[in-house]
């Protein structure tokens, strides 16, 4: 589930000011959203121009975005 931020903290799960972020732990999210520290927000899914979702895989993405660009 897809978590923001209220305010930055650190432990288990560190985020900052408005981060928003995929908590696996169900434990360690009830107790932030009941510290106050976060909030469960929906991800609207992207669509294509036809209106059809768009599946975006996430370990893609993180494969994709950490890669050095050789000069």
């Amino acid at each position: 589930m897809m978590y923001k931020a209220l305010r930055s903290f650190s432990g288990q799960v560190s985020m900052t000011k408005n981060e928003i972020k995929d908590i696996t732990d169900e434990v360690v999210a009830k107790d932030l959203v009941r510290a106050g520290y976060v909030v469960k927000v929906e991800v609207p899914e992207k669509i294509d121009l036809s209106g059809k979702p768009i599946e975006t895989n996430k370990e893609e993405v993180k494969k994709t975005s950490s890669k050095r660009i050789k000069k």
